[in-house]
């Protein structure tokens, strides 16, 4: 029987492992749901020494800099360039180890949705070298890497982006409570809008089947927008709809 990969895509407080739980029950467990393997970033707290490091770099750009302040200024860059590599190559690695899970799985003949694809680690190093966190050097470093690897992985069937106000994202950061995502919720951070600027043209560009939900509009946490949602699939791959009777 043909196995799907659906990956669920969207900025940080999208919804993506909300929806990704909810289309396994939908579906009475014919895809399964596959969240991201975060525990090792979250138990060394580097989540929260990247997102404090970066967001202290962006406020020292747009400040003036006299001969005394120079020596400060280039440490807290080298800091944001350690830990905006350090980050994205542990999450890459930690996906690459899940992209063989899901391999054998889909050999098996198991549909599975996913909570965040390899593929969006593309988005996060392209924004952290725009903005310096991360050195042309490791970018192109990195590059060349996604693609040595990358080389015969399963593909995505479809990509589900749920796109979302800035706004929103803040909001729901803010609800959910997760220590280290507090920097993000500021007024003045602009670390999510900048992400957000990247993803549409992403996911227009990736060379995939997708569907794009605004989740603003669609509350798929209800019963009404997950059919919304599942309607979608299956226009965008229509032998999808097997899995949904």
């Amino acid at each position: 029987m043909e196995s799907f990969l659906i990956s669920i895509a969207g900025n940080i407080a999208a919804g993506k492992s909300t929806l990704t739980k909810a289309l396994e029950t939908r579906t009475g467990g014919k895809i399964v749901s596959f969240l991201e393997q975060v525990d090792y970033v979250k138990k060394h707290g580097y989540l929260e020494k990247y997102y404090k490091a970066v967001s202290a770099y962006d406020r020292l750009k747009g400040t003036k800099l006299n001969g005394n302040d120079a020596g400060e200024f280039l440490k807290v860059k080298k800091e944001a360039e350690y830990w905006g590599y350090k980050i994205q190559e542990t999450y890459f690695l930690s996906r690459l180890l899940d992209l063989g899970v899901l391999n054998e799985l889909l050999r098996e003949g198991q549909s599975v949705v996913q909570d965040r694809s390899i593929y969006e680690d593309q988005i996060f190093t392209k924004n952290s070298n725009a903005y310096e966190y991360i050195t042309d050097e490791d970018y192109r470093k990195y590059q060349d890497l996604f693609k040595l690897v990358m080389h015969n992985k399963p593909n995505p069937d479809l990509i589900i982006y749920l796109e979302s106000d800035v706004e929103a994202l803040k909001s729901r950061i803010v609800e959910r409570s997760r220590g280290e995502e507090s920097e993000l919720a500021k007024p003045e951070n602009a670390y999510l809008s900048n992400l957000n600027d990247l993803y549409r043209p992403w996911i227009m560009k990736c060379g995939y089947p997708y569907v794009i939900i605004d989740t603003e509009a669609i509350d798929f946490r209800t019963t009404e927008g997950l059919e919304c949602v599942v309607e979608g699939i299956i226009q965008a791959v229509p032998e999808t709809e097997r899995l949904f009777k």
